[in-house]
């Protein structure tokens, strides 16, 4: 049976080809804090508080525009509803760790990290030291991405915007979604998704994301469970 420590290298070493995408995702998500107009302290400590990579562009970008703060927060929710599911998938395996361990985890939780944990626990054998794996995977992702936004605000808007930096963004995204796109109900989110924000993209506030969000979210569920009901 392996060992905590390397339960929590081996999680560490499976997310790290993902840390391409992650650093220049932290910087862009930096440098749109600052342009935001909250200073590199603030910039960094929303990214500490709030562990959540699109939660905290799409927070920045709202308030870059004057968005009110009700908005603002129903907005970061609503693109962080997915970890609801996250937590429900990987409930059963942690159910047995205390409490602080749990929080732990729930604050560390990334996509990146979620899928790396469920492939982990999914797999045969003794499952007493797999949330070692779980942290290490987590903790090596918040690291990275802590430092990378912390550039990010440092370097503000003197990044270069032929960088076009937010089109890494993108791709960041792209790379993430394809892969856990598999069920018919997945695909018709994400169509009804983008179909729909970019019928909105004239909504003020970026009420666009929010409307193509819920839209998505409302039609996959839709389809999960009358699929469901099938069986």
């Amino acid at each position: 049976m392996p060992s905590p420590r390397e339960e929590f290298l081996a999680g560490a070493r499976e997310v790290a080809p993902t840390l391409v995408g992650t650093v220049p995702f932290g910087l862009v998500t930096g440098v749109a804090a600052i342009a935001a107009g909250l200073t590199p302290l603030q910039g960094f400590a929303i990214s500490v508080l709030a562990f959540s990579g699109i939660a905290q562009l799409v927070a920045m970008q709202l308030m870059a525009v004057g968005s009110p703060i009700v908005l603002t927060v129903a907005a970061a929710t609503v693109v962080s509803l997915r970890l609801l599911m996250y937590s429900a998938a990987l409930a059963p395996h942690v159910a047995h760790l205390s409490r602080g361990w749990r929080a732990l985890l729930a604050y560390l939780m990334t996509d990146q990290s979620f899928a790396s944990s469920v492939r982990r626990y999914g797999e045969p054998g003794e499952r007493t030291h797999k949330h070692w794996h779980f942290l290490g995977a987590s903790f090596t992702l918040w690291t990275t991405w802590q430092l990378a936004v912390a550039v990010g605000v440092i370097a503000g808007t003197g990044v270069p915007g032929s960088w076009s930096l937010d089109f890494v963004v993108v791709l960041t995204f792209i790379a993430l979604m394809v892969p856990v796109i598999r069920t018919r109900a997945d695909v018709a989110a994400a169509i009804v998704a983008a179909v729909v924000s970019m019928a909105t993209l004239g909504l003020p506030y970026r009420l666009a994301l929010i409307a193509g969000s819920i839209a998505g979210i409302a039609v996959g569920l839709v389809i999960e469970r009358a699929h469901q009901a099938k069986r």
